[in-house]
């Protein structure tokens, strides 16, 4: 196949470097992805797919060559409009659509530029005796100011608190989220939990008992009804088919996905319908079933928990998260009265977890691997 005029090389030079810096923006996003086996993957994928094009595009400038960067690009380009405006089904991690963010948009804007610029090398009807170096040149100048702040928007910290995961604020929230988990009853203050983070959340006197014969019963049967009545949750494609979504904080090796329409009715401790279910995200990226957690309705304070088993089933709420309205994705944490890097504040209703898998911490423990919280104890009585 013929090779491009000389005018058509320049721009499908440019439109190369384009698609070599699309593909090191998507290779920091490999990176930035890792406890996501199928995102690391499918980035890890399109950043050598769209380098390896550019390189030879560079070396092989003909039109067959061009031909394969606009489809290439294009196809990147059509997957990431998809993932912010329907969602792509068939990957469970972007099955919901994802927030836009810096380094997504500028990724996507290389890829679009590479298609742009190889497409106008094939129709280019001008052919000049020399390359035109000046605007390659120009070029690498231009994605370089483009893609070098793409990449460096993996991370941005805001006043010491805020760690935002490539421009969304799972990792943030989840920071927040952990530090929540180490939450202890304090010696002395009954009705007073403080955890790492300096936040606190007051407990009603009236929980802070040990657990009657009775209570441990109860609480005993509200585990094997959860374990029962939920085992088909064990396969996350089922959990996904029934209507629960990921929130987005499987960076964190802790994925929670929710039913809005469970936590949108006034059901309390329904085995048949639990608002959030907890996965275990595994470093080859499946997800295990490890905990039901149960929300009460919204609006609901502490002063509405149920005397379960007293101190043994200890709820907890967040009051320091913020949520894509539209999803219930995680999006922000509160900072200083504002949610950043977005999304809404939301003051949760209280939540107990009921561990369906052993658990050396106690059944009603947190989901904070270094400090189970909760029901903290090796021997709760329920011989579970």
């Amino acid at each position: 196949m013929a090779g491009v005029g000389r005018t058509d090389r320049t721009v499908l030079a440019c439109a190369a470097v384009a698609s070599i810096a699309a593909g090191m923006v998507h290779a920091t996003a490999a990176g930035n992805h890792a406890g996501d086996t199928t995102l690391v993957r499918l980035f890890a994928l399109a950043a050598a797919a769209q380098a390896a094009w550019g390189v030879i595009a560079l070396l092989r400038p003909t039109r067959s060559v061009a031909w394969t960067g606009v489809a290439l690009n294009s196809v990147f380009v059509g997957t990431w409009l998809l993932s912010r405006t329907t969602g792509l089904p068939l990957v469970d991690s972007l099955h919901d659509v994802e927030p836009v963010g810096t380094q997504d948009v500028l990724a996507a804007a290389l890829g679009a530029a590479a298609v742009a610029g190889a497409l106008l090398s094939v129709v280019q009807p001008v052919r000049r005796t020399s390359l035109e170096t000046g605007w390659v040149v120009a070029s690498i100048i231009a994605v370089t100011f483009v893609a070098v702040p793409a990449m460096a928007a993996q991370h941005t910290h805001d006043e010491g608190t805020a760690h935002v995961h490539g421009d969304t604020a799972v990792a943030a929230a989840s920071d927040e989220h952990a530090a929540h988990e180490h939450a202890t009853v304090s010696s002395g203050s009954a009705g007073t939990v403080t955890s790492a983070a300096g936040h606190h959340h007051d407990i009603p006197a009236r929980l802070n008992h040990d657990p009657t014969d009775d209570q441990l019963k109860a609480a005993a049967t509200l585990i094997a009804n959860t374990k029962a009545d939920t085992l088909q949750y064990a396969d996350v494609s089922v959990a996904v088919a029934n209507g629960y979504r990921s929130i987005g904080d499987q960076f964190t090796g802790v994925e929670h996905y929710v039913n809005r329409d469970y936590m949108a009715d006034t059901d309390v401790l329904d085995p048949l319908k639990p608002e959030s279910l907890v996965y275990r995200v595994n470093p080859d990226g499946t997800r295990e079933f490890i905990t039901v957690m149960y929300i009460l309705p919204t609006g609901s304070t502490m002063d509405d928990v149920p005397d379960i088993a007293g101190n043994l089933t200890l709820w907890h709420d967040h009051d320091n998260l913020c949520f894509d309205p539209a999803t219930s994705r995680l999006s922000g944490i509160f900072v200083n009265g504002v949610c950043r890097p977005g999304g809404v504040h939301v003051q949760t209703a209280p939540m107990l977890h009921v561990w369906v898998t052993p658990n050396p911490c106690g059944p009603f423990a947190g989901t904070d691997p270094s400090n189970m919280t909760g029901s903290c104890v090796t021997d709760s009585g329920l011989g579970v």
